[in-house]
């Protein structure tokens, strides 16, 4: 392990990387199956070749045995001595014969001596030949275990063929060359091949590390730049879903921004009027009531800002599934219903309402009740006198449709993506009583209800809504 961590430290930057590991690893799991698949390969054509042999020399046994049965000792010995002059005048020596009559002189054949092994039973089984049982003028012959068979006459004498596997080993040394060489070349191909594919995921994936450094030292505005838009690959996408995460989070943290600057602005004026009445208190010898009215009434405002605030974050980050039953939506809209349809009536303001009958929901009753509420407050707020209301409660296809609708109201479509946010109001409202924080608590109660609280505005007609499933 010591001589690896030596070694890996001479390496390349680029070789240390996992990429470059995982080309390693697949460059030397291919070359083990290869070697794999080349010993199976080697063992079969040995395999072969030996049942060939052991064939060929059956059926050559038999062939010489019939000539011994029909021709007799002088018939086998002319067809061993053709057998021995072919063999000799070829130019690879194959086959090899031993005729011994029953006094264990020699009939005919090449070989000098009968191996101590050999067994006349008509089986092939390999046996050692050593320099004594070879021909005199084949001595350079290697000597070895070679296939060999041998038989018994009736009249004493026997026969041996031994074939000689020259041929099937230089073949054997010929496959292991040729294995070798191609475990050699398929390992150095895929290791260049593997070198190729880790350059080309190190080039993807620095795009990335190059966007995060620069991320991390204060660059918000760095994005993944794409090789290729016309062609996308896994690592593209992946650039894709980062760029998109890294534009949420830019608008987060300008809505953060705009946020705290709201915050600031909101409480600023209550903050220093409770501060200079106090301070103005501190010179009078008798405390009037209406100034401390006054400053009660800020203080006021001022808890239910910070309650709103600890009431939208608790929305946000918790669960209030867990409290959750069975809801009756209409009847809680009825009551509603009942308490703001003669609020209107002051203003002019003709109020029509629509409510379904027996509309259940799952949820929570106090949160339903308190952004119905909103909703309901910010249309009588913000609806002109000789203008109208609609509040409408609805079983659709799509599920429960809540909506309430204003007319005279005259509000651009970027000014409803901006309403919804925390602390943010309309130019037009600044002066009217509020923190900003209704639309967000209406947005984040129906959240936890699964639907969401949609914003429209068409011919000065802006509606609220939103669609609760049925299977909640």
């Amino acid at each position: 392990m010591t001589v690896i961590n030596l070694f890996s430290k001479y390496l390349p930057t680029s070789w240390k990387t996992l990429a470059m590991r995982l080309a390693i690893r697949q460059s030397m799991l291919l070359s083990v199956l290869i070697l794999v698949a080349m010993l199976i390969l080697y063992w079969l054509i040995s395999n072969f070749v030996l049942v060939q042999i052991s064939s060929d020399l059956k059926y050559s046994l038999q062939q010489l045995k019939y000539i011994e049965s029909q021709e007799g000792e002088k018939g086998l010995i002319q067809k061993l001595d053709a057998l021995s002059a072919e063999n000799l005048s070829s130019e690879q020596n194959h086959r090899y014969y031993l005729y011994l009559s029953k006094d264990n002189k020699i009939l005919a054949g090449a070989l000098r001596h009968w191996p101590d092994d050999v067994k006349t039973n008509n089986k092939v089984s390999n046996i050692l030949f050593e320099e004594r049982d070879l021909p005199k003028e084949w001595m350079d012959m290697d000597e070895g275990l070679w296939p060999s068979i041998a038989t018994g006459f009736p009249d004493g004498s026997k026969l041996l063929l031994a074939q000689n596997i020259e041929t099937t080993e230089q073949l054997n040394d010929f496959t292991i060359f040729v294995m070798i060489s191609l475990i050699v070349a398929v390992t150095l191909i895929s290791l260049f091949l593997g070198w190729i594919q880790g350059r080309t995921i190190l080039k993807k994936i620095e795009h990335i590390n190059n966007t995060a450094r620069n991320i991390e030292l204060g660059d918000l505005h760095q994005r993944v730049q794409l090789d290729n838009p016309s062609k996308i690959d896994e690592f593209d996408e992946l650039g894709i879903h980062l760029n998109k995460m890294l534009d949420t989070i830019e608008r987060l943290m300008k809505d953060i921004k705009q946020v705290s600057q709201n915050i600031a602005h909101d409480l600023r004026k209550p903050l220093t009027r409770v501060q200079a009445r106090l301070e103005g208190l501190q010179t009078q010898t008798a405390i009037s009531s209406e100034d401390l009215d006054s400053s009660l009434v800020d203080l006021e405002n001022l808890n239910k800002t910070f309650n709103a605030i600890l009431q939208l974050g608790r929305l946000e980050s918790s669960r209030p599934k867990n409290n959750f039953s069975t809801v009756d939506l209409s009847f809680l809209c009825e009551s509603l219903n009942s308490v703001y349809r003669e609020m209107p009536e002051a203003k002019a303001i003709l109020w029509k309402s629509f409510i379904q009958k027996n509309i259940m929901i799952n949820g929570d009753r106090q949160l339903l009740a308190q952004a119905i509420i909103n909703l309901l407050e910010n249309a009588l707020q913000y609806t002109p006198a000789n203008q109208s209301i609609t509040f409408s409660l609805q079983q659709k296809h799509s599920g429960i449709l809540l909506s309430i609708e204003n007319t005279g109201v005259v509000v651009t479509e970027n000014q409803l993506i901006e309403i919804t946010k925390p602390f943010v109001q309309l130019d037009n409202a600044r002066s009217r009583s509020g923190n900003g924080l209704g639309l967000s608590l209406v947005k984040a109660i129906f959240n936890a209800h699964g639907s969401d609280l949609q914003l429209s505005v068409n011919d000065q007609h802006f509606t609220a809504e939103a669609i609760f499933n049925t299977d909640l």
